[in-house]
């Protein structure tokens, strides 16, 4: 991609990333019917050139799309200059969710779904690149875990009672090329609890039982309680 890409549009019920990719891609080819018309869309719209305008009558440096935006009655298409991403991407997202919009990210196939549509106790999952996600999918939750890299170290879940697992690699997290470090944070008893698998894939099942049950410690895993 020569930008690095957004889209925001509204819906009645949460997408799947097969579905919100499918959107994407048809909005891209113009076909605009394919969203409904929404007012919250002008909203969002009028909110983001308030504050990121686009290029007419300023300077280049100073707006971060890379090409106009496209806008239509149900729907944003926004271009970003990579080198402006991290910060435009974050509050895109904000913005969506002021407004009741959902935000697809084609780099990383995430759906960012507005509060209206996620479920109560919601987790929140965070990588070391990329932007967080509120409400995330199991599919979500187990690209990320498999994107694990030397540069994408470390994929963080954490429930709102404050219960999280969190996985790491390299030399960043304290582990030998191919081990994983997993560590468990029981919120009602305080207690941290550590383990290094060697499999990609068990480290995947972990994060796949917190998603399913936050509130109890996967089982299955020779657990190391910490003294912190």
């Amino acid at each position: 991609m020569v930008s690095f890409d957004l889209a925001v549009w509204s819906e009645e019920l949460r997408p799947s990333r097969a579905a919100a990719e499918q959107t994407f891609r048809r909005l891209c080819a113009g076909e605009a019917e394919v969203v409904m018309p929404v007012e919250a869309v002008r909203g969002f719209h009028a909110a983001l050139v308030a504050e990121f305008p686009e290029a007419d009558g300023i300077t280049d440096e100073a707006s971060p799309w890379s090409a106009g935006l496209d806008v239509g009655d149900g729907f944003v298409l926004m271009p970003v200059q990579w080198s402006r991403a991290a910060e435009v991407a974050t509050r895109v997202v904000e913005l969506a969710g002021e407004h009741g919009l959902v935000c697809f990210d084609p780099q990383a196939g995430v759906v960012h779904v507005p509060p209206s549509l996620r479920a109560a106790g919601a987790l929140e999952l965070q990588s070391c690149v990329g932007l967080p996600v509120s409400d995330p999918d199991p599919e979500t939750v187990e690209r990320a875990v498999r994107r694990l890299s030397a540069e994408n170290w470390f994929v963080i879940l954490e429930d709102p009672a404050g219960r999280y697992v969190q996985v790491g690699i390299g030399a960043h997290a304290g582990v030998a090329a191919g081990g994983h470090a997993v560590e468990f944070r029981d919120d009602s008893s305080g207690r941290h609890y550590r383990c290094v698998l060697q499999e990609r894939e068990r480290a995947v099942s972990v994060f796949a039982a917190f998603t399913r049950d936050s509130a109890t410690r996967p089982d299955g895993i020779a657990w190391e309680e910490l003294t912190l």
